[in-house]
């Protein structure tokens, strides 16, 4: 991936912001950049590259809450990736549920019907 499309792709994941807390019903909330690992499990394994990223809260992401992130429920990738992935999918269905937000072929927003 080139900076340029690097940089493109992670300041629209921003804009996006979590893709957890849409599944969840809430609009809007600032989001990381979160690169998955080779193995799919937290802490081991290496970074897949710039491609294989998702937009996360700080709660969702790494278990911690700010003023950004209040309201989120559900459990943390950090702290319970295995409930995480039960609730919001697997890192390959996240990530392709990321990346048709990116590309416009997902609703931006869960449906309230």
């Amino acid at each position: 991936m080139t900076p340029q499309a690097r940089a493109i792709r992670f300041a629209l994941i921003k804009e996006i912001g979590c893709i957890c807390c849409r599944k969840d019903g809430f609009a809007w909330t600032y989001a990381d950049v979160h690169h998955l690992l080779t193995t799919g499990l937290h802490g081991n394994g290496e970074r897949r590259g710039d491609e294989f990223t998702l937009g996360l809260c700080k709660w969702h992401h790494v278990g911690r809450r700010d003023e950004s992130c209040h309201w989120a429920q559900g459990p943390s990738y950090a702290t319970q990736a295995k409930a995480f992935r039960e609730r919001y999918g697997s890192d390959e269905e996240l990530l392709a549920h990321q990346n048709r937000l990116l590309t416009g072929s997902a609703p931006m927003f869960r449906s309230c019907a």
